[in-house]
């Protein structure tokens, strides 16, 4: 009888990172193709596949009638949810989520010490060549110890930025869909990292009491996909309810917060500063009011961006293959009511 289970990779791996597959687990046919689309692999490897390891590479149900198993490279998988593969939901889809939590927590607090000690005012100042007279006030910081972080969306992401936050002495507050249950153990977590017990953060808030969470908060992380429910979420009431000279950083995903209710509150200074590494329009145009907005901070949507993104996602991979061998569950299995 044969058992080997057949495992199509449509990304590419370095040498040393297939043998690793294929030592780790002889009972794979692991089997690499490369491709951006799925009609550039023969439908006799379709045919036997059961295990896919892919960005977004989908098969029709038709074409692949063994697969079980789709483990994307991504964390975010809102853009193949309405793939006719997954009509049924009868094959199980599994995200990347937690591998980058290190790099976007980093990021995070990047955001919280720049506004913190007024790097957006020094960069504008050092362009004009001013040295100036008031140097003390303009640029007298607020130091973020014994500052209050809140995080929209208690994910792998927000777990490893309570976690550096803490380490900065701040009280951490976060809504969670479920705020009854504040442990995780169905996500991949890298060693050392994150929160899996939901031991760091000082308040949890379900997400219908965000407005009451944002009054209290200097600083706000937004790290919520985007999804029917989330979309529009952090809405102009939301901006409104924010502390006078909070802070408001978006690494979620565009189109959960109103970009313009933040544009007329920096443009008056209610806010403090933003920080937005995703939009709604994605490239941003270069015509939006955005880029001349006061205090923002804009980057290209890069807040993920790391060093061998597919060796880590290859770490995750590794991970559900060792539980689907033994029959267990699967970690970052995707809620299809949810919709991540």
């Amino acid at each position: 009888m044969n058992d080997k289970i057949n495992v199509l990779v449509t990304v590419r791996l370095r040498e040393e990172q297939l043998a690793r597959l294929r030592a780790q687990f002889p009972r794979l046919d692991v089997h690499l193709h490369p491709a951006q689309a799925a009609g550039e692999i023969s439908p006799d490897v379709w045919a036997e596949v059961e295990v896919l390891f892919t960005p977004d590479v989908l098969p029709d149900r038709e074409v692949a009638p063994r697969l079980r198993w789709v483990q994307a490279t991504s964390a975010g998988v809102d853009h193949i949810l309405k793939h006719p593969l997954f009509e049924k939901r009868d094959v199980i889809l599994t995200t990347a989520s937690g591998i980058h939590a290190v790099t976007m927590a980093e990021y995070a607090l990047a955001m919280v010490l720049a506004f913190a000690h007024r790097l957006p005012t020094m960069i504008a100042r050092q362009a004009a060549h001013d040295w100036p007279k008031d140097r003390f006030q303009l640029f007298e910081p607020r130091p973020v110890r014994g500052a209050t972080l809140g995080i929209v969306g208690y994910g792998s992401i927000g777990r490893e930025t309570a976690r550096l936050a803490q380490a900065f002495g701040m009280e951490v507050l976060a809504t969670k869909r479920d705020a009854m249950r504040p442990e995780d153990r169905a996500c991949y977590i890298e060693p050392g990292t994150g929160d899996p017990e939901g031991a760091l953060v000082n308040r949890l808030y379900p997400p219908e009491a965000l407005k009451s969470m944002l009054k209290e908060c200097d600083y706000v992380v937004i790290l919520l996909p985007r999804t029917p429910t989330t979309l529009g979420m952090f809405d102009a009431e939301a901006v409104a309810a924010m502390k006078p000279g909070a802070v408001l950083i978006n690494l979620g995903r565009g189109g959960v917060v109103d970009e313009q209710a933040v544009l007329k509150a920096l443009q008056a200074g209610a806010l403090g500063g933003a920080a937005f590494d995703v939009f709604e329009t994605e490239p941003l145009p270069p015509d939006s009011p955005l880029w001349n907005a006061p205090n923002l901070i804009i980057s290209p949507h890069i807040g993920g961006n790391m060093p061998d993104y597919i060796g880590k996602a290859l770490d995750v991979f590794v991970a559900n293959l060792e539980r689907y061998l033994r029959g267990h569950d699967l970690l970052n299995v995707v809620d299809w009511e949810h919709g991540y």
